[in-house]
């Protein structure tokens, strides 16, 4: 029998619909995107150890460039949902006996029985489906969390049980693990470099991932990184990415006015509005957070103002231009012809 050529390239059906709805809501993050795909290729492959999580990963990167958001594009991309998964808000747990929280008190400790885990066989499983009998954990900003959170998270990735409160032993092993952390944020973005990076500006991915990877390794302990499947760096926006989220922006605007909005109207943006939201949105150290603070005070507060004052009514189409100041125009067709009115 003749040889077959094998193509690495090659991804399956489940694979290319992620990959397609991530294109539809993450812009310039392809390391992390991929990360994922793959992922749920080795998930379909059976080819993982059963006796630990399916996955664990380290997002890395600046503030504002789409970490949890890729979380919840994954979640969704798969379970048709955002919300579809288990997330714990690493913030919440600065301090040892916030632990209690996730895993219960034990018996005897004040509020044993009042203190019901967040982790349970039963919430594990919660969002779990026959054709994907997995969950996807995320632990957000976890270089907030107290040590007692991260001697949890060495436990769940090597043996991928932990144990209750109440003596329940909760099966981890069919869980995806995403971790986020911020930290080396400010050597990224410039500002208060520390050791040979100091006063040197960040031109490279390769240098972003070094100098992040430096603060993890100064933040982690290396038993905790050594146990990681995988760390992915996120890469500071550019102006180019921003050009693609700001439509994103406006497209969630547009989504939000056809779903939810009393007045149903049209809006766009002019070359020169575009411009300026792209000018004041820019911001190497918040990223998109910054672009969407633009976008909300020059573009959905205002339309807000505009609506409840009655000088926008369904029908229209706002136009939202700048000259050096920002200018917004509604126009209404008639049968006789267009009616434009400057506001």
């Amino acid at each position: 029998m003749p040889a077959r050529q094998l193509d690495l390239t090659r991804q399956s059906y489940k694979a290319q619909a992620l990959a397609s709805r991530f294109s539809l809501r993450i812009v310039g993050q392809t390391e992390a995107t991929s990360a994922l795909s793959g992922i749920l290729e080795k998930f379909q492959s059976g080819f993982y150890d059963k006796t630990k999580p399916i996955a664990s990963l380290l997002f890395l990167g600046p503030t504002g460039v789409g970490k949890t958001g890729v979380a919840e594009a994954f979640a969704e991309g798969l379970f048709g949902d955002a919300k579809r998964m288990l997330k714990v808000d690493c913030a919440e747990f600065q301090h040892s006996h916030e632990i209690a929280k996730l895993v219960g008190s034990p018996p005897g400790y004040l509020g044993h029985r009042e203190t019901h885990p967040f982790f349970t066989n039963e919430s594990v499983k919660k969002y779990q489906s026959a054709e994907l009998p997995f969950t996807i954990l995320l632990f957000d900003e976890i270089e907030k969390a107290s040590d007692a959170l991260w001697n949890l998270l060495l436990g769940i990735l090597d043996k991928g049980t932990l144990t209750t409160g109440t003596n329940e032993i909760v099966d981890l092993t069919s869980t995806i693990i995403i971790m986020t952390s911020n930290v080396g944020s400010s050597e990224l973005a410039n500002e208060n470099a520390i050791g040979f990076n100091s006063g040197i500006k960040v031109t490279s991915d390769a240098q972003m991932k070094e100098i992040a990877l430096g603060a993890a390794r100064r933040k982690f302990a290396p038993e905790f990184l050594n146990r990681l499947d995988q760390i992915v760096m996120f890469k500071t926006l550019t102006p180019m990415d921003l050009d693609a989220i700001l439509r994103l922006e406006l497209d969630k605007l547009w989504d939000r006015i056809a779903l939810r909005a009393s007045v149903q109207f049209e809006f766009d943006v002019s070359p020169a509005g575009w411009r300026q939201l792209l000018k004041e949105g820019y911001d190497r150290r918040y990223n998109a957070r910054n672009l969407k603070r633009t976008v909300e005070k020059y573009v959905a507060l205002p339309m807000g103002r505009l609506v409840s004052t009655g000088q926008v009514m369904s029908g229209d189409s706002l136009i939202i231009d700048y000259d050096g100041a920002w200018k917004y125009y509604a126009e209404k067709q008639h049968a006789s012809g267009t009616a434009s009115a400057s506001l």
